[in-house]
């Protein structure tokens, strides 16, 4: 198996807080979680935004130099990696290995000489494969390097995320929603493992460029309607409702399309048989916009909810996290991260 994904394991004897760190096109986000009385409690957590790529080394160095951060766990990019499931044989490791090396370009659109994989059996005979281009790997342990930062293991976001909102032990499958600044990442778990990913270039900010155009308000102005109103059905919210919509209707209509290729999804002509999605979640903090839920469950056949991106880290009846509820939400993949494995 591939041991990029366990990047720099580091001495045992060292006891490290476990923080994990978020790199998306927009911002960075990072989250330390560290034992406390009641079990695990949050640490120094921050974001960092940034229009132009070349502000993420210096981003990377702010957060850094302010929370004296070295070790971390951090993200890849959805948009560049691919999962899979692939039927193996019951044999050693090194064996499994040499079979996913010999059948990933069946697979993937990349050569077996330009790709990283991992992999995790969920039963002897199946793995759910991960595989990323070996450029964008280098390139984000590069970025790393430069900010002065160890990467002591890598996820998938979509990985980290799972995580994060799946609770520990649930095998039922789940359709997650992830909805960041500049795209939204789709993704079904089941069994504890993402089986099928992708992502769309639409995001938080389209929601935000929509009122900024309609009613002719600064970005700051457009968030603060966005928040505050919302999807609500009304006669005084009607033209923001229809503004909001032009970005819903394309985040909608991927979930149907995924909705729809993980129940009848076929493989050389016989149909796969999938246990049925259970529950859609909710990600990122323009999830929780007002009626936007409801907005979704008007036409999607399944259950909606809003994430708790602490399922597997605290209780809320013990220890109540620094973090607000709407924010935390766009602290899951760092979450997931951040937790011990």
């Amino acid at each position: 198996m591939s041991k990029f994904f366990d990047y720099f394991p580091p001495p045992r004897f060292l006891e490290m807080p476990y923080i994990g760190l978020n790199i998306t096109p927009s911002a960075v986000r990072f989250i330390e979680i560290i034992k406390g009385k009641a079990g695990f409690e949050v640490g120094s957590y921050g974001e960092k935004k940034f229009k132009e790529t070349t502000e993420l080394l210096p981003a990377l160095e702010e957060l850094r130099d302010k929370n004296k951060i070295k070790f971390v766990k951090a993200s890849l990019p959805d948009d560049k990696a691919y999962v899979f499931n692939l039927e193996v044989p019951d044999a050693s490791e090194a064996e499994i290995h040499a079979f996913i090396e010999f059948h990933l370009e069946e697979n993937i659109p990349l050569a077996l000489e330009e790709t990283i994989f991992d992999y995790h059996l969920i039963n002897p005979k199946n793995a759910i494969v991960s595989a990323l281009p070996k450029i964008v790997a280098s390139e984000y342990v590069e970025i790393l390097q430069k900010a002065n930062l160890i990467p002591t293991s890598f996820l998938i976001d979509s990985q980290a995320i799972a995580k994060a909102v799946v609770k520990d032990g649930d095998a039922g499958t789940y359709l997650i929603v992830h909805i960041d600044y500049t795209r939204t990442e789709f993704s079904v778990v089941s069994e504890q493992y993402v089986q099928f990913n992708s992502t769309l270039p639409v995001g938080a900010e389209n929601f935000t460029a929509a009122v900024s155009k309609q009613f002719n308000l600064s970005e700051e102005e457009a968030r603060t309607m966005k928040k505050e109103k919302g999807f609500l059905k009304s006669k005084d919210n009607t033209d923001l409702f229809f503004a909001l919509i032009s970005t819903a209707s394309v985040i909608k209509d991927e979930i149907e399309r995924i909705y729809s290729y993980w129940h009848t999804h076929t493989d050389r002509g016989q149909v796969v048989n999938r246990e049925k999605i259970k529950k859609i979640l909710l990600v990122g903090k323009d999830a929780a916009i007002l009626g936007f839920k409801e907005y979704l469950t008007e036409s999607v056949r399944t259950e909606i909810d809003i994430a708790n991106v602490w399922v597997n880290t605290l209780n809320y009846d013990e220890y109540i996290p620094p973090i607000e509820a709407s924010d935390a939400l766009n602290f899951a993949t760092a979450i997931g991260l951040a937790l011990p494995k």
